[in-house]
């Protein structure tokens, strides 16, 4: 019997490596493909909105001859996994958003996405991940994977990071498309997550949406990966 396939969407200024650590474990029970974004790991610059990163992903996916696949992103891919939700629910067997969020920035958030599209054009993406990375593991998290993070980040294009800071800036609310879902979900948060709140995470008002937490910041796949596969496997496999 075949096993239901599994998308993985990392995060911004993030790798498929961010998944090295639950992939083999998840491949149990999935059969698991994580995909590398446009703008990120060296890759060609692509959209700079969320909804042509999803429409990517759906184009991507069917020339693979995928269906019905499991979607879960991670921050910036859980932006793209809602808009796949909500453009693209009757082609999805599943999704979780990890450590992300459907709601859009609020104005603060937005000034800030500014900022960092200032900074990527004045200092350039080493810099920029340099400053960025620390802050998304939980205080005293291993130095290796913040050092293995930063590698990745580095990867990064500028034009992809400026168009990803657009994408995210004018994101727009999508809670609506998650109330309405008949497959099962997940939402996971980060308890020590200095980024994304529980009340920011936990929005959607659906039984068939699982709200889960692990002891990390916003990088549980990697500060606690035998906790995020158990989600993942509890609510999918």
């Amino acid at each position: 019997m075949s096993k239901q396939t599994l998308v993985l969407l990392h995060g911004f200024a993030g790798g498929t490596d961010y998944f090295n650590r639950v992939e083999a474990k998840l491949r149990l029970s999935f059969d698991v493909l994580p995909l590398r974004l446009p703008g990120h790991e060296g890759e060609d610059v692509g959209p700079d909105t969320v909804e042509g990163f999803a429409e990517w992903v759906m184009k991507d996916l069917e020339r693979r001859e995928i269906e019905n696949p499991i979607i879960v992103g991670h921050s910036f891919g859980g932006y793209i996994t809602a808009a796949i939700v909500e453009a693209y629910a009757d082609k999805i067997a599943g999704f979780g958003l990890v450590y992300s969020t459907a709601k859009p920035d609020a104005t603060e958030a937005k000034q800030k996405r500014n900022q960092n599209i200032s900074r990527v054009e004045e200092i350039g993406v080493r810099a920029f991940v340099d400053d960025m990375i620390p802050g998304l593991f939980a205080e005293g998290a291993d130095p290796m994977l913040i050092s293995e993070a930063k590698e990745i980040g580095y990867m990064m294009t500028v034009e992809g990071a400026i168009r990803a800071l657009s994408a995210m800036r004018d994101r727009r609310d999508v809670t609506s498309a998650l109330n309405q879902t008949s497959v099962p979900a997940v939402i996971v948060h980060g308890e020590k997550d200095g980024l994304i709140s529980k009340e920011s995470a936990f929005s959607p008002n659906n039984s068939r949406i699982s709200f889960e937490s692990t002891d990390s910041g916003h990088m549980g796949m990697l500060e606690t990966p035998d906790a995020f596969c158990e989600i993942i496997e509890r609510v999918f496999a």
